[in-house]
């Protein structure tokens, strides 16, 4: 019976800190497999005491439940079975307490686990993280200088930043496939949009640039790399002409799920690649060609996906999509580009908003019943057995707009 309690104590220890916070560590999802592992040993010695304790029969009951996740997946089709882990195993914490000789001591470790869990979620709820939403200062910048790092920032004049400050490795933004091996049917979506052939692989826009960096060099044009060609500009290439490394890899790789996923904070609903990428501390893991640590990698995230869930859709991208979608689809120019003064350049963002459609616009001739923002039309529910759909559906990524200009 000692090594029963031994094995339950530190178990419950385990479960209230992965329930209370979910940082994507090597940390953490060390516990995530501890929690399965615990939990076997403690079924193991559960069985053996079975006959003499039949209330065990809950526990292993919960553990079932566990087993089953981490053999089909702790998908979101399979939430019943999680919330069915989660009341068993507190059925059982609560069943086990009658088989404690020290019952107060017992009640007191319980509730020190319960405030372990509930403090952090307070505070959460109390102290949000600004981050999670887009909103704009209270002031606005006057110039392209106050924008983003600034001059002295290595991506200037384009406002995108790194979380580090410093270049990210360009495979980062290479390796969509690798997302495509969990999200199969969302990846063909994206092989085939707009966005896959935002950069040197669309004819126009590298004409474009060929040109721009002839008349001007290339620091002028990072201005549109911020939203075109994040592996190279975030990897340092673009200090190199573009005609110098047209057929590479990151030349050709167009924006990837990374390029949207990455984004961790949006400055505001101004543009110009206005935003923060972060680049994951578990990425090294994630992105391993080591078959151990990459089947690793995709044994923990199914069976515990919050992290990643946490990582690459913050808050803003579902509550404040419009925005979100702003710091590429609106953009201005000022003299660090042009050499000439300040000049808005497209601007889908604001059209939207002045429009029937957001709900916002109070000049339109046109009201539809309900409102919609970017995403509700660029990328409409479609069904799908993703893991992470809702109801059999999720966003399509095809991000289907008026460009006839893409091939299909």
């Amino acid at each position: 019976m000692k090594w029963f309690w031994a094995i339950f104590a530190v178990l419950l220890v385990n479960t209230a800190y992965i329930s209370a916070v979910h940082p994507a560590t090597v940390f953490y999802m060390g516990n995530v497999l501890l929690h399965l592992i615990l939990g076997l040993a403690l079924s193991v010695v559960a069985l053996l005491l079975l006959r003499r304790k039949p209330a065990l029969l809950v526990l292993l009951a919960s553990s079932a439940f566990g087993l089953y996740l981490a053999v089909a997946g702790n998908t979101s089709d399979l939430r019943w079975v999680l919330w069915s882990h989660i009341f068993a195993g507190l059925a059982a914490v609560v069943l086990i307490g009658a088989y404690s000789q020290r019952r107060a001591l017992y009640a007191s470790f319980l509730g020190l686990l319960l405030l372990g869990v509930a403090a952090p979620t307070m505070y959460r709820r109390l102290h949000p993280n600004p981050s999670d939403r887009i909103r704009n200062p209270l002031v606005a910048p006057v110039s392209m200088k106050g924008e983003g790092q600034g001059p002295k920032g290595p991506f200037f004049p384009s406002s995108i930043q790194s979380n580090t400050g410093k270049t990210i490795p360009a495979d980062f933004f290479m390796d969509s496939k690798s997302c495509g091996e969990c999200h199969k049917e969302i990846y063909k979506e994206w092989n085939s949009s707009a966005h896959h052939f935002a950069s040197f692989n669309n004819q126009f826009y590298r004409k474009s640039i060929e040109y721009m960096q002839e008349v001007s060099g290339t620091q002028s044009s990072k201005w549109c790399a911020g939203c075109h060609d994040h592996a190279l500009l975030l990897n340092g290439r673009w200090e190199r002409p573009v005609k110098e490394q047209i057929d590479t890899p990151e030349a050709q790789n167009g924006l990837g799920c990374m390029s949207c996923h990455s984004i961790a904070k949006v400055d505001s609903s101004m543009g110009n690649a206005g935003f923060t990428m972060e680049y994951p501390p578990l990425h090294e893991l994630a992105n391993s060609k080591n078959p151990y640590l990459h089947n690793l990698n995709h044994f923990l995230t199914y069976l515990n996906p919050e992290p990643h869930r946490r990582t690459f859709l913050k808050p803003f991208m579902r509550q404040d999509s419009a925005e979100f979608c702003a710091s590429c689809h609106k953009v201005h120019l000022d003299v660090p580009v042009n050499n000439y003064r300040w000049v808005r350049g497209f601007n889908d963002y604001d059209n939207w908003q002045a429009s029937g459609v957001s709900g916002q616009g109070a000049r339109s001739f046109y009201y539809p019943k309900q409102s919609s923002t970017c995403s509700g039309c660029h990328m409409p529910l479609v069904p799908a057995r993703e893991p992470g759909n809702h109801n059999g559906k999720v966003h399509s990524h095809r991000f289907a707009a008026a460009n006839t200009a893409l091939h299909s």
